[in-house]
């Protein structure tokens, strides 16, 4: 029996990725002879650089395909900083510790308030906002508002490590969450902030599924809190679109918002499609 091809027998390839996490995390199914960005730019030493391996489950067994690409010692000596794993987010921690102090000296402040009490206190921040008051002064209180609102309406208090996901996102960086951290939560924690600003602001997905979920589960906190919250789904008209994104905080899609920014710029006439 003729052995068999890489095209004709189930392949697996498995790399290490590259996170911020302590260490590589490994296991990912991917295309084969697909090589990763690592695999490329040769980051890293003999002993770290992620090689291609490819085991088949027919025919004869196969020896491990060596790397694409040798190790280069000056391109991953100037990368190193970025591809770090050693990095536990203890000093991401540290960072934020003060102010995740100052949120939680609110918590006793805000949990004695009623509910309309507490929903004024968008008021407040909105009118501190419009003298001056820069979002980073306000986002103590800020947040503390929308944990209580949270932990109200949703019966969810978001945990320190949440609330320094949150500022982490606000400072425009990202936030690296896996599945059931609470991704979703966090969100709703810089969109209140910087929609008191008055600008507006786009909380974007992948799919309408998400954009709607969200929208009515957690949107329910800023809702509460007297903000307008609207959503853009796939089928809605000019009209609709116009009024939603009007909302202090909007949930779209990826897509829909790049195809609204298409229809916005080629539009012949401002009836056409309103903004």
């Amino acid at each position: 029996m003729a052995a068999a091809t890489p095209f004709e027998s189930p392949v697996n390839y498995t790399y290490r990725k590259p996170t911020l996490a302590p260490s590589f995390r490994s296991g990912r199914r991917c295309e084969p002879f697909l090589p990763t960005l690592l695999d490329v730019l040769g980051i890293g030493n003999s002993n770290t650089a992620p090689r291609l391996r490819l085991r088949f489950s027919g025919g004869r067994p196969r020896r491990a395909r060596p790397s694409l690409c040798p190790p280069m010692a000056s391109l991953g000596g100037l990368l190193g900083g970025i591809f770090r794993g050693t990095d536990t987010g203890e000093s991401t921690r540290q960072q934020y510790a003060q102010i995740v102090s100052l949120i939680n000296g609110f918590e006793a402040q805000m949990s004695i308030l009623s509910d309309s009490q507490l929903s004024d206190r968008t008021s407040v921040l909105k009118e501190r906002a419009r003298q001056g008051d820069s979002l980073d002064s306000l986002l103590p209180e800020a947040f503390a508002v929308v944990r209580e609102a949270s932990k109200r309406v949703l019966g969810l208090r978001p945990f320190d490590v949440q609330l320094i996901g949150g500022m982490v996102l606000h400072k425009g960086e990202i936030a690296e969450m896996r599945t059931g951290e609470g991704k979703t939560l966090v969100a709703i924690l810089p969109a209140y902030l910087n929609a008191l600003s008055g600008k507006g602001v786009h909380v974007v997905t992948v799919n309408d599924y998400l954009a709607r979920r969200d929208c009515e589960w957690v949107g329910q906190v800023p809702r509460f809190l007297g903000l307008k919250v609207g959503l853009i789904q796939q089928n809605m008209t000019s009209e609709q679109r116009r009024d939603n994104y009007l909302c202090d905080i909007t949930y779209v899609t990826n897509s829909e918002l790049g195809f609204d920014y298409l229809r916005d710029n080629l539009a012949t006439e401002s009836s056409s499609w309103p903004t």
